[in-house]
């Protein structure tokens, strides 16, 4: 499930706020001692407990140096995609430069580097060698840019949203063994395609577009400004071209949008463990303001009320 780790200059109201603004609603937290920096001195790091590796860390220092830790056996290697500005990275003479939703895997066996400018957030997923072999390997691909069009990446931006808001179980061994092999099958297909984005044919340049607005929605479900006009401004194009885009995949975006959170909303009624959430709670948690809109959508789409639904799943 989802974990805040907080800094500890950061107040439980601040920290509240910002867990409301990314999940909906307020979650476990933990706050950080002063010999334990939080990743990139961040504000806030979003994480599972139990811990599969990926961390989302929220208002991140200018300039940050990922030391590699002292008395560690093996090598550790992680792979960073900033969600917004831009990161340049230098690490033993080399220099990668990453915008918004690009990726870059490195393996931290010198000091790595990072200077941010606008930054909002950036992602890490701490890798496992074991589980990835190719990182060993001369083709691994490490301190190269990731295109944010590689479907690997893609897919996995979408995957790690749902672990990290807590939309996928993780509450068993198998499961979570589960979840960390897929992380890293997703990295290995993002490593492992090396065609540069302008090599792709306008068909996939506008799926990948898609596909990022989607995980761009996926992240702000839960914002009852959610809008055309919110998601075209982040990407730099006119609504329209995002209304467009929608239309190639035969729905609107309303229609996505609305889709979108019904599906979490069924999925919040029947998985719920420990104190099942009312009703309104969990509308308001997937972006709906007026309940008696909620209960008709849902009954629309799933045949039932979402109070069945909820007796169902118990």
């Amino acid at each position: 499930m989802p974990f805040w780790l907080v800094s500890a200059d950061v107040g439980r109201d601040e920290a509240s706020t910002l867990s409301r603004r990314i999940l909906g609603h307020a979650t476990a937290r933990e706050a950080a001692t002063p010999d334990l920096p939080l990743p990139f001195d961040a504000r806030c790091v979003l994480t599972t407990r139990p811990d599969i590796g990926l961390r989302s860390c929220f208002g991140p220092a200018l300039h940050w140096v990922w030391r590699p830790r002292r008395n560690e056996g093996d090598l550790s290697y992680i792979l960073i995609r900033p969600a917004e500005g831009r990161v340049v990275i230098r690490q033993g003479g080399g220099r990668i430069a990453l915008r918004a939703r690009e990726a870059a895997a490195l393996a931290l066996d010198q000091a790595a580097e990072f200077v941010l400018a606008q930054p909002g957030r950036i992602d890490v997923i701490e890798l496992d060698a074991a589980l990835l072999p190719l990182l060993a390997g001369e083709a691994a691909g490490l301190m190269r840019v990731i295109p944010r069009s590689n479907p690997g990446l893609q897919a996995l931006a979408h995957y790690g949203a749902l672990l990290l808001r807590g939309l996928l179980p993780l509450n068993s061994a198998e499961l979570q063994a589960l979840a960390r092999a897929h992380v890293h099958d997703l990295v290995g297909a993002a490593l492992s395609d090396r065609e540069p984005a302008v090599a792709a044919v306008p068909a996939d340049r506008r799926a990948g577009r898609l596909a990022a607005i989607k995980a761009d929605i996926e992240a702000r479900l839960e914002r009852r400004d959610l809008g055309v006009e919110m998601i075209a401004t982040l990407h730099g194009v006119s609504a329209r071209v995002v209304q467009k885009l929608f239309e190639t995949d035969g729905r609107t975006f309303s229609d996505y949008v609305l889709e979108r959170r019904l599906d979490r909303a069924w999925h919040r009624l029947v998985t719920t463990e420990g104190v099942a959430p009312t009703i309104s709670a969990v509308a308001y948690e997937v972006g709906f303001g007026d309940l008696s809109y909620f209960n008709r959508c849902f009954r629309k789409r799933f045949n039932c009320s979402p109070s069945e639904a909820k007796a169902a799943g118990v």
